[in-house]
């Protein structure tokens, strides 16, 4: 029986495995600990500090609204365990993000067949930029899985033709929410067409189903809605104000009829956003994965509940971006997080239903592996010390260098880093400070400054003007550079003169 068990699912443990080992490999190093990651640790801090429970999220990418406290509070015990370790404390939102690859195997292999599922294990672990994404340890990270989660239950429900699973999916779909607010908002109408295509079944649903369903759905708002009653519904005013184009909008308008030029970007930022997903650099290759999919739609059974909530859950969200015009029109790629695994799960069964499906499978997936592995090799093997290079492990190198430099000695820490607020050198100090690793810094002006900045090409005009402005301020003594952090010791000038 153990055996039976192991040779049944021993190769997708494995599968998942490399995928989690991918996911957190040499993370102290290569975690991005940038605006959101600090705000986020400080947040989680001050959870932890002082039990205080926050009603609203992180804030998205439209000005003034905010998304739910979910995040806050799902990685607040990964910095609790791990002792305000940034990295470690990733671990937790990396093996969350992994639990994607079994359930796209089960899903598959359920409800269209095992070779599908091993297509999708495989797709979902080795893609370069899936991993950049779970690695990314911001709050839409998880979210595919949440996804995975909600299209299963779905699937579960219309082969049982029953709806108990209704409230776990109001619940997951209100946690989504919280997660990304610009995938999870699209959510919405891909259910209400999947609900009307299966009219019949959900017809059936109970008023008790109903009743718990909401309310899964909007306890998760209360939070929120404190924060609006408080706030004189803010954040209502807002979303009203960004859906009818007086926020983030240059022509005055969120939605409109698209013209042909913006049909044609639009086209092309979803080839970029999704096709990059199996060829990370986009190459000449790229369409290669590009017919596969279009002719692998083609030859998909249309009949199987999987495929058809899969291309309802993709294209009704796709086909209503052409007619969204708002946020200046730019469509960043995390805002189809929630799309790419329907995308993975549409290529994984339109490949196994090609003629010829196994030959063909496996020049996909070996263009497939040689596209991304090795640029998955140097990416995971990168040490901090290129001259533009920004993370987790030199921005720890450089706080420390200073703490080891400052023993008892009073001192001010001046930082710039593009293109916002430096949380992230806020964080890393504060929290080296709670190890006893290093002194705090004086509250009042010590003729001992620091000064550390990040280097900034997109805008170097703007780090040129920062360092004038500290040419005034102190005299440089010391400088050492880790990678693309520089760290100078200065004296204040006002204290020379004394």
């Amino acid at each position: 029986m153990k055996l039976n068990l192991l040779k049944k699912y021993g190769p997708i443990i494995i599968i998942w495995i490399i995928a989690l080992f991918l996911r957190t490999y040499n993370q102290t190093n290569l975690l991005g600990f940038y605006y959101d990651q600090a705000r986020d640790a400080l947040k989680a801090t001050e959870i932890i500090n002082t039990h205080r429970l926050p009603a609203i999220g992180p804030t998205t990418g439209i000005n003034g609204l905010y998304l739910g406290p979910f995040w806050y509070y799902l990685i607040t015990p990964g910095y609790l365990v791990a002792k305000g370790n940034p990295a470690i404390a990733s671990y937790f939102i990396a093996f969350l993000e992994s639990l994607t690859v079994p359930l796209l195997f089960i899903l598959l292999k359920k409800y269209h067949s095992t070779k599908a599922g091993y297509v999708a294990a495989i797709l979902w672990t080795f893609s370069l930029n899936l991993i950049k994404s779970s690695r990314w340890f911001s709050n839409p990270s998880p979210l595919p899985t949440f996804v995975v989660a909600i299209i299963f239950l779905i699937i579960v429900m219309i082969n049982d033709k029953h709806t108990r699973f209704l409230p776990l999916v109001a619940l997951l779909l209100g946690l989504s929410l919280q997660l990304e607010s610009a995938s999870a908002i699209f959510f919405f109408p891909s259910l209400a067409f999947i609900g009307y295509s299966q009219r019949k079944l959900f017809k059936k649903t109970s008023l008790n189903q109903l009743i718990v369903s909401a309310i899964a759905f909007g306890v998760l708002l209360l939070p929120q809605l404190a924060f609006e009653i408080k706030n004189k519904f803010l954040l209502t005013r807002n979303l009203l104000g960004f859906i009818s184009g007086r926020i983030n909008s240059d022509s005055g308008k969120s939605w409109g009829v698209p013209t042909l030029k913006f049909i044609g970007l639009r086209f092309f930022a979803y080839y970029q956003d999704f096709i990059s997903k199996l060829d990370p650099n986009l190459t000449r290759w790229s369409l290669i994965f590009l017919i596969v999919f279009i002719i692998g739609l083609f030859k998909i059974k249309k009949n199987n509940a999987l495929v058809k909530v899969s291309l309802i859950w993709l294209f009704v969200p796709l086909i209503i971006l052409l007619f969204f015009v708002g946020n200046y029109g730019v469509l960043y790629d995390y805002y189809l997080t929630g799309f790419f695994p329907a995308f993975i799960i549409l290529t994984s069964i339109g490949l196994v239903s090609l003629n010829y499906s196994t030959i063909i499978s496996s020049v996909v997936l070996l263009l497939f592996a040689w596209l991304n592995l090795p640029h998955l090799y140097y990416y995971l093997s990168a040490k901090p010390n290129g001259p533009e290079h920004v993370s987790l492990g030199n921005q720890l190198q450089s706080v420390k260098y200073i703490c080891q430099q400052v023993k008892q000695t009073p001192y001010n820490i001046d930082a710039y880093v593009p293109p916002v607020i430096p949380y992230t050198y806020e964080y890393l100090f504060a929290w080296q400070t709670s190890l006893k690793q290093c002194p705090p810094q004086a509250k009042e002006q010590v003729p001992l400054l620091y000064t550390l900045y990040e280097v900034d090409p997109p805008h170097p005009e703007r780090l040129h003007a920062w360092l004038q402005r500290q040419q005034k301020i102190g005299t440089i003594i010391e400088e050492k550079s880790f990678g693309g952090i520089t760290v100078q010791r200065r004296t204040r000038i006002m204290y020379e003169k004394k």
